[in-house]
């Protein structure tokens, strides 16, 4: 049973700070799974997608996103990135909830919105798209370029939903967890998930895209969030210039706001190495400053009280004796 101790152990069986990114020193077969896990598990199954693409069975477009997450939680507890970062926040059940009722509910306002909407003017969405997809190009092609549109529209839409104070009492919800882990991917208040979901097949399908680009851009986010925000120690190399994974997004929860307000690249981190917003430093994380900081130490552990909370906003704040101010 000695290879399950070194799941709760640092290196030659040395325990460490459970708060601190776990060292596994030279070991082989851990450096073997940190730099194939994400190629494996996510950029492979993609590419099988690709070539054995059938919109007509979206089922099994569905069970690769859930296989993902699966596979994602799998990895937390056999080469986690922070020990304490595999126990409970009081996040757990929320972060169930929003697996489900966040994305049903946003997913259910949109289509009521966008068919209301062509009800309402009385004409279809193809009358409204512009006829500039390239259709003819191969799918793999299409897939990538449509990545990279819907990454320039979602880094803007991240990137307002920071700065803009409003809106950043919606994306709150997404900070709110003292811990990065795979299952915090779907934190989302409806209203935030609404307004990225709109953005992001908006400009698609304003662009005339294929129902195949469209689907296989939703599966690769499907296939990636998990690994984005998952406590696994996992590399990816010179690929830190072209995916926005766990290593990069871990700074993005960060309590400090110069190291916060970064990286917000959804699939890709292209748009924030161009807009000079990309933030990976050589020195390791503090893993004990994540989230929304003392400040906001009254954020809701509940689901509904984190759909609540934005529009409650002044009540959510920590005297300010508490946070040391002056």
């Amino acid at each position: 049973m000695g290879w399950i101790r070194l799941l709760y152990r640092g290196p030659r069986g040395k325990r460490m700070n459970t708060s601190d990114p776990i060292d596994y020193g030279e070991s082989r077969w851990r450096a073997a799974l940190s730099w194939s896990a994400y190629p494996l598990l996510v950029l492979l199954p993609f590419g099988w997608l690709i070539l054995n693409f059938d919109a007509d069975n979206t089922g099994l477009l569905i069970a690769f996103a859930y296989a993902s997450l699966l596979t994602t939680g799998v990895l937390e507890w056999v080469q986690p990135y922070c020990r304490d970062w595999r126990k409970s926040h009081g996040d757990l059940l929320a972060d169930i909830a929003h697996q489900f009722l966040t994305s049903f509910i946003a997913q259910f306002i949109r289509v009521f919105l966008v068919v209301g909407f062509f009800l309402l003017i009385d004409r279809s969405a193809e009358d409204f798209a512009l006829p500039v997809w390239p259709s003819d190009w191969p799918l793999w092609a299409q897939a990538m370029l449509g990545l990279v549109i819907a990454e320039f529209a979602d880094y803007w839409r991240h990137r307002i939903f920071h700065e803009w104070p409003a809106a950043w009492r919606l994306h709150a919800v997404h900070h709110s967890p003292t811990r990065v882990y795979f299952l915090n991917a779907n934190r989302f208040h409806v209203f935030d998930a609404l307004v990225n979901s709109l953005v992001n097949a908006g400009i698609l399908a304003l662009l005339g895209a294929t129902v195949e680009t469209v689907y296989l851009v939703g599966i690769f986010t499907g296939l990636h969030g998990p690994w984005q925000h998952a406590n696994v120690a996992y590399r990816l190399g010179w690929m830190n210039w072209i995916l926005a994974g766990a290593e990069l997004h871990r700074w993005h929860h960060s309590t400090d706001p110069t190291e916060c307000n970064s990286n917000y690249g959804n699939n890709l981190i292209l748009m924030d190495a161009l807009f000079g917003t990309r933030y990976l430093p050589p020195r390791s994380q503090d893993t004990r400053w994540i989230g929304l900081g003392a400040h906001l130490s009254r954020f809701p552990k509940s689901w509904l009280g984190q759909q609540i909370a934005p529009f409650r906003w002044s009540h959510l704040q920590a005297p300010r004796e508490q946070v040391g101010i002056d």
